[in-house]
């Protein structure tokens, strides 16, 4: 059962004003990608994170709680919606500027830090309550992160050029 917060307060306001910023830039951006391809990543994003946390802030290992307490409440599952974008505005970017060899090693060395720079912000909004975690030991999972949404990002486009080629008629 999805409880209710401890308090209202700043995280449950950190991640609504999150949350309408990001979706609304998302909408505000020149579309890039067709519909199917800009789902994909979002709910990939959706799955990345809830993967994430279940490993990091779970009972496996308990590194940080998220919010109020360590039990799941709506604003953990509100919280979650709060990610995708920032994966999103990532491959979105990479498209638009078409980095190539080790320009795409610096857009991730760079997303990383600004990956750190919204945690620290999200810190003190109080998102987090570190037990065994450190602040520092984000970088290397942004990092890893991006990596792999890179990947993702290069298949579901490969893919969806594929499919679109076996749809136009031969002459």
């Amino acid at each position: 059962m999805l409880l209710l917060p401890e308090k209202f307060d700043q995280n449950e306001w950190f991640i609504i004003i999150s949350f309408i910023l990001t979706y609304l830039l998302i909408l505000k951006l020149p579309k890039r990608f067709p519909l199917t391809i800009t789902l994909l990543i979002l709910f990939f994003g959706m799955a990345y994170v809830q993967v994430t946390d279940h490993i990091l802030a779970g009972a496996s290992y308990n590194l940080y709680d998220i919010n109020d307490s360590g039990k799941f409440e709506w604003f953990d599952l509100i919280g979650w919606f709060i990610y995708p974008p920032f994966g999103y505005f990532f491959v979105y970017f990479l498209d638009k500027w078409s980095f190539r060899g080790l320009q795409i090693f610096l857009y991730i060395l760079g997303w990383s830090l600004i990956a750190m720079l919204v945690e620290w912000i999200s810190l003190k909004f109080n998102m987090f309550k570190y037990y065994h975690w450190n602040f520092f030991y984000s970088y290397p999972v942004y990092l890893l992160t991006l990596g792999i949404y890179l990947l993702f990002y290069l298949y579901i486009t490969s893919a969806f050029k594929k499919l679109k080629s076996l749809r136009k008629p031969v002459n």
